[in-house]
């Protein structure tokens, strides 16, 4: 047996020097230091009250066990709810699936669309753990250039140009990690339509929603069911280390 071997796959992986960077900070903080923290997307306030309460006589039941694979059900009916209310748009909870956050989403709905070889277009600049996650299925990642003429997102047109022999899907984010900045509505529909004329999968990536500043976030599913969405209780929620996302997902892939 040979103990030093890792696979092929984690070899292919780039560090996330975020990651580092913030165990640096931490250790200084430990020393005493006063730190900002900006390196990871985490809100500077403690997640609120209310939800430590409720979380604190949930325990206190001592109901604490397995669930369903999708999760408590009275969790996804209540985000269920949240985007009849938010975005007027119905889904079924049965469609929601609760995961160890919007990483686990996105590793679920990789893991059910992509084989190996398969190609996924993604924005560049953009979230470094996506390509990551891709690789780690064997599969591609292209990182299409974006610039301020396409709002750092991206569009139909630059999709249409960028889909190959072997592009199975697009992979988006508004507000976008690190750029900030939201596709807009007509944009987005535009973006729907042309992976859906290229028979793809789109993955919609929608944790910044609510920390916006003027016009409100759209999501994907305000265009079509036929969309991945992925969201978290992290960041507008205040709750990064519960580990607590969702998966939305279309009827086919349940």
């Amino acid at each position: 047996m040979n103990i030093g071997k890792v696979s092929k796959r984690v070899e292919r992986v780039s560090p996330f020097y975020v990651m580092d960077i913030m165990g640096k900070a931490k250790a200084l903080e430990e020393g005493g230091r006063h730190i900002v923290h900006m390196e990871v997307g985490e809100p500077d306030f403690p997640t609120p009250l209310p939800i430590i309460e409720a979380a604190k006589r949930f325990l206190d039941t001592g109901n604490v066990h397995y669930t369903k694979a999708q999760g408590l059900p009275a969790l996804r009916e209540k985000i269920a709810d949240y985007y009849d209310q938010e975005y007027n748009v119905s889904v079924s909870s049965e469609r929601i699936f609760i995961t160890p956050g919007a990483s686990g989403a996105l590793t679920v709905a990789l893991a059910t669309l992509l084989d190996e070889g398969d190609e996924v277009l993604t924005c560049d600049p953009g979230y470094p753990c996506n390509s990551n996650l891709v690789s780690l299925l064997s599969a591609k990642a292209t990182a299409v250039k974006v610039d301020e003429n396409n709002g750092f997102q991206l569009t139909a047109s630059v999709i249409n140009q960028s889909w190959g022999v072997s592009t199975r899907g697009v992979m988006i984010a508004s507000p976008s990690n690190p750029t900030g900045t939201m596709i807009p509505r007509e944009q987005l529909g535009e973006v729907v339509n042309a992976v859906k004329k290229h028979d793809g999968f789109l993955i919609s990536d929608e944790i910044y929603h609510g920390l916006v500043y003027q016009q409100r976030a759209v999501s994907a599913l305000e265009f079509s069911d036929d969309v991945f969405v992925i969201n978290s209780f992290s960041k507008f929620f205040g709750m990064t280390g519960w580990r607590i996302g969702w998966l939305i997902v279309p009827e086919y892939a349940i």
